[in-house]
């Protein structure tokens, strides 16, 4: 393939598993009057506390091995061995996945207060149905890997929208009907996951062909993976350990506010990073024996990084109109936090790039200390922060975080390899794009008229859009017949062991 195909192959995948992404998106915020209507902002706290509680359990249990099995997915060539890669690392998955839930339902009782308190009624219920989703959901992480490694992304994407429709139809009873509040969107959760399961495994499984487990490539993938365990739960932590602490120094209705903000800003990172790290964590391999998988790289940085940030700010701009719309009133305040947790996504995003030199030289290690620094930060950031400012301290410690999770990571990943990435430009359009929300953010305070303000609004975002966007047109139409340039340019050092 040369720079063009590799462009557009990344950029076709991306689409379809983005169309998923979008879909979801669009599903989550039609619901968001539901969801306001039923649950106090108290509820969406517990709901909340309950998705980090489990999203530390999932990061153990799967997500570096989902990274090994696709890493030696590609350095097998023999179909036999690869088969072995994949059923190795399913049973890898399964034994956690038991021990670790096992353990969890053995300590239901004094993990449920530890997290939602002696207050919440029906706390051990709702451990127990986190622990069950989380059992059979990890079981079919695995499968899903393999569709993307395989680009099988028309199957990914159906398979999502079919979990999001069942999601939904059963929430939306359990809630309007059956009017069961916070157990019903557990019960939702687990029956989804059970569905969609059994579906993707049953795939899975007639494709991959003979069940073939090697303890010797065991070890190796767990190797890859241990590493990857480590800063994956660590990662989760800078994401979620807000909310304890909001929990901890205020109550579980600022933990809601905070949360409905969270998942605003979490909502382009569905939309942008979830899919695009989907295809990217194929191709970054891929590419890396090309003579010129440095330029891709880099430029895959800037222009992604330039449509990530051009959401952000539409979102900071239009977030109170838009939680005006979707939100009971009760949640309404959540809208002042956004701007501060789009900031921290544009530096998390980041770090998704900075990273690859780590990934292709199987150094993952190096991620660990990068990780606990930044965990560090966050956590010194919200045991100061969240006293004074409450959920507004919350924000700036995700700020404070990310940002010594990407700027530090950039610095210690270049001891293994150096890409000359476009920071000048990257930090002028950060800044601008800052600069931009404070005018904003005064003309809203000088004129309070809600129509001017939103035009206003369009018309920045609009400059913005009409400048990145021509300037990514030109990039991509001047692609193709340059692989010569950059063997000369920048060389074939990038190596893919």
């Amino acid at each position: 393939m040369n720079i063009r195909e590799h462009y557009q192959d990344l950029v076709k995948h991306f689409v379809v598993y983005g169309s998923g992404q979008v879909l979801a998106r669009i599903a989550s915020f039609l619901l968001l009057p539901l969801y306001t209507s039923y649950l106090r902002p108290a509820d969406y706290g517990v709901i909340a506390i309950l998705d980090f509680f489990s999203a530390l359990i999932v990061v153990v249990i799967s997500s570096g091995m989902l990274a090994a099995v696709t890493r030696y997915h590609f350095a097998e060539k023999l179909a036999e061995m690869q088969r072995s890669v994949w059923w190795t690392g399913m049973m890898f998955i399964a034994i956690a996945a038991s021990f670790l839930v096992g353990v969890g339902a053995v300590f239901g009782k004094d993990l449920a207060e530890i997290a939602l308190g002696s207050t919440v009624k029906g706390r051990e219920e709702f451990l127990y149905l986190t622990l069950a989703t989380i059992w059979v959901g990890c079981l079919g992480h695995l499968p899903l890997t393999y569709f993307r490694v395989r680009k099988w992304s028309h199957i990914f994407v159906t398979f999502s929208i079919g979990r999001l429709l069942v999601n939904i139809a059963l929430n939306v009873y359990f809630l309007t009907v059956l009017e069961l509040g916070v157990q019903g969107v557990l019960m939702g959760n687990l029956l989804t996951g059970c569905i969609n399961t059994f579906g993707v495994f049953i795939i899975f499984s007639g494709r991959i062909g003979t069940f073939s487990i090697k303890w010797d490539l065991g070890k190796r993938l767990w190797g890859f993976a241990g590493p990857l365990i480590f800063t994956g739960f660590l990662s989760a932590m800078m994401h979620q350990t807000n909310l304890f602490f909001l929990r901890v120094f205020g109550a579980l209705d600022q933990v809601g506010l905070f949360s409905l903000a969270y998942t605003l800003g979490q909502g382009i990172n569905s939309l942008m990073i979830i899919p695009f790290e989907m295809i990217w964590g194929v191709v970054i391999y891929e590419v890396a024996k090309e003579s010129y998988a440095k330029k891709i790289y880099v430029q895959v940085c800037e222009y992604f990084m330039y449509v990530v940030a051009l959401l952000l700010l539409g979102l900071a701009l239009f977030a109170k109109p838009l939680l005006q719309v979707m939100v009971a009133p009760d949640y309404l305040s959540a809208y002042s936090l956004v701007p501060i947790i789009c900031l921290a996504f544009v530096f998390f995003s980041l770090h998704l790039h900075f990273r690859i030199p780590a990934l292709l030289a199987k150094r993952t290690g190096a991620i660990i200390p990068v990780t606990v620094f930044a965990l560090l930060v966050n956590i010194g950031a919200n045991l100061m922060l969240i006293p004074l400012w409450g959920t507004f301290g919350a924000a700036w410690a995700s700020v404070l975080g990310f940002m010594a999770y990407s700027i530090g990571g950039l610095w210690w990943y270049r001891r293994i390899e150096r890409y000359e990435y476009p920071f000048a430009s990257l930090s002028l359009v950060c800044l601008g794009m800052i600069a931009s929300y404070l005018i904003f953010w005064g003309f809203e305070q000088w004129v309070q008229r809600p129509v001017w303000v939103f035009s206003f609004g369009v018309l920045l975002w609009a400059l913005w859009a009409s400048g990145l966007l021509w300037r990514l047109f030109r990039a991509f139409g001047s692609l193709g017949g340059i692989e010569d340039k950059e063997k000369v340019a920048f060389g074939n050092s990038t190596k893919i062991n």
